[in-house]
């Protein structure tokens, strides 16, 4: 069996007359009756208001009126007057398009356009490579860089002050103590180093001209390389063979080394060798 629902405790009866009459009270005045007094008839609510607004318009005189506008007013975009926050990061300039005369309407937002892509590309490269581009205010031409330091936002902030706390703290090892050689030796290599990283690498390419100075020809490279061999020395042209003077012509007799192969030996002298063995090869009549 379920649990028994107790019953509802009667406190007595209420008088139903005295109920009756406490709600008749209080739908006595929600009624559209007729009133009871004609000379004493109350004032509506929305009367009420128009008689305050009438006395406040004739005792106060700085009432706003709605400014009517122009016609042929010229078109004014990205005119702004909050002050900004002394404390916080200054804010990006916006640029504040104005409609020149005689432009229309539709050449006036296709410039507001353009310009706008332009400003959102600049505010891109600003944060891509954390510069921040520096304009003149009156005629808008850039006038240099400046590089920005990067604030850590809070949850980078966290990470970095929290970074160590799962890691456990080593134990310092004794450093080697550095004899006074190993300390100057370390130093220089430092300078070394920072030296090459400040280095410029296009100093040793550029070409410095003393003021008044008159080039006349290309300049010539006078260095000679000691590995150059015979192959990259100029060859002898035909034209230069022309111009020589003749040279006097030897009489002695050319001597030609036959002791080598036939093959080598030079074509008349290959032709006579064979001619001379054919002759000793024919028979001879007896």
């Amino acid at each position: 069996m379920g649990r028994k629902i107790p019953g509802k405790k009667h406190r007595g009866v209420k008088d139903p007359e005295k109920q009756r009459a406490k709600r008749m009270a209080e739908l006595e005045l929600c009624t559209n009756t007729a009133p009871k007094n004609v000379d004493e008839q109350a004032i509506p609510k929305s009367l009420e208001r128009v008689i305050k607004l009438k006395e406040a318009a004739k005792t106060s005189g700085n009432i706003s009126k709605r400014k009517r506008k122009k016609k042929n007013a010229l078109i004014c975009v990205g005119l702004q007057h909050h002050k900004p926050n002394p404390k916080g990061k200054p804010e990006k300039v916006t640029p504040v398009f104005q409609q020149r005369p005689g432009e229309s309407g539709r050449q006036f937002m296709h410039r507001v356009s353009k310009e706008t892509h332009d400003f959102l590309k600049e505010i891109a490269f600003e944060k891509k490579y954390g510069v921040q581009i520096e304009r003149d205010s009156n005629t808008g031409e850039i006038q240099g860089l400046t590089k920005c330091k990067r604030e850590k936002d809070d949850v980078e902030a966290l990470q970095a002050k929290h970074k160590n706390i799962t890691r456990k703290k080593k134990v310092a090892e004794p450093s080697a103590t550095l004899t006074k050689s190993d300390k100057r030796k370390l130093k220089l290599r430092m300078k070394k180093e920072k030296e090459l990283e400040n280095r410029d690498e296009f100093e040793r390419l550029q070409d410095k001209v003393i003021f008044g100075e008159v080039a006349h020809e290309p300049p010539r490279l006078k260095i000679k390389s000691k590995k150059m061999d015979e192959n990259r020395k100029p060859k002898n042209l035909l034209l230069s063979s022309l111009l020589e003077s003749p040279k006097e012509v030897s009489s002695a007799p050319k001597v030609i080394n036959r002791s080598g192969k036939r093959k080598h030996l030079p074509e008349t002298e290959r032709r006579r060798l064979e001619k001379k063995q054919s002759e000793l090869l024919q028979p001879t009549d007896n």
